[in-house]
């Protein structure tokens, strides 16, 4: 289905048609083409105006509200979605704990000196070590206990 055209004749100074042909010449269009380009434009701007009256300030208020709406929603579902990105990285966690109490107890099962070690000393001892590596401090400063 083609669009259907109407041809027009419009009347211009000599000044408005050296004004066009110089619009045709920086753009590359022709004539024709250049008039229905900056008809396009120039009623895209006159629509844009209506904005400027109480009525278009009354739009623009309804709009900015309904854009406000739809920010708190998304940053509403951002927010769920952080919580569940949480819940998933703390399983990973929780088993790295379990783990490491795991770990705690064979190596004190393992190692002779460890045998009358508390397993909160061994525990908070490597957990202190996480926590600094995890913070930022290089793993040998942490272990030493320099940071």
């Amino acid at each position: 289905m083609s669009k259907q055209t109407v041809v027009t004749s419009v009347r211009m100074t000599p000044h408005l048609k050296g004004r066009i042909q110089s619009y045709c010449a920086a753009n590359d269009l022709k004539e024709a083409d250049a008039i229905r380009d900056l008809l396009e434009k120039g009623l895209a701007c006159e629509s844009l105006s209506v904005f400027a009256t109480p009525v278009g300030s009354l739009i623009r208020d309804v709009i900015e509200a309904e854009f406000n709406l739809l920010r708190a929603e998304m940053e509403e579902s951002s927010d769920r979605l952080e919580d569940r990105v949480a819940k998933v990285a703390s399983r990973g966690t929780k088993a790295s704990i379990a783990t490491q109490a795991l770990l705690t107890d064979v190596s004190r099962a393992i190692i002779p000196a460890w045998h009358d070690t508390p397993g909160e000393e061994l525990w908070s001892h490597y957990s202190r070590i996480g926590g600094e590596v995890q913070s930022g401090i290089p793993y040998l400063e942490a272990k030493a206990g320099t940071p």
